[in-house]
């Protein structure tokens, strides 16, 4: 290789070298600098559309809790919470309600079970949870919430009746 390089004129060295210099400034710009530019937007665009859906959520909270009579032992509705059966028939209407596809439904005994949704709107799973804890005055006991696509979660819910 080094008696090819000597044996080139200086101009062919000078145009070889340039060509190398271009290949190695296109390889750090498309390889590189780009992406990270690129990453830095989208992080920055998702950053922002999460603050919105943040001020959404905690808008319509504060909504419902404006509305929420201030005693404890009873529900949004004015009457003391749903128990057993008619718990799980209601937290699961609610779901329904509010446009959630419930994937899987376990469990059941003393007032607890499982939901498990597949692709759910989190907005929507947010709204589905107050409405459980406040109107229908369950509890959520644990939650397991994990991105999916297209700007959904999968999220695996406990809940148990008279919160």
């Amino acid at each position: 290789m080094r008696n090819w390089w000597t044996g080139l004129t200086l101009r062919e060295q000078v145009l070889i070298g340039a060509a190398g210099a271009l290949l190695a400034i296109l390889i750090l710009w498309y390889g590189i600098v780009s992406p990270l530019v690129t990453a830095r937007a989208d992080a920055r665009l998702e950053r922002e559309r999460a603050a919105f859906d943040l001020a959404q959520i905690e808008r319509l909270l504060a909504i419902q809790r404006a509305q929420m009579p201030l005693s404890a032992g009873v529900t949004s509705a004015g009457r003391a919470p749903y128990t057993g059966d008619a718990f799980k028939t209601e937290v699961t209407r609610a779901a329904q309600g509010a446009g959630l596809a419930i994937s899987r439904l376990q469990g059941g005994e003393a007032g607890r079970f499982s939901l498990v949704f597949e692709q759910a709107d989190a907005r929507q799973l947010y709204y589905w949870m107050n409405e459980v804890e406040n109107r229908l005055g369950g509890r959520i006991d644990r939650m397991s919430i994990d991105q999916s696509s297209n700007d959904r979660v999968r999220a695996t819910i406990d809940v148990v009746a008279g919160g």
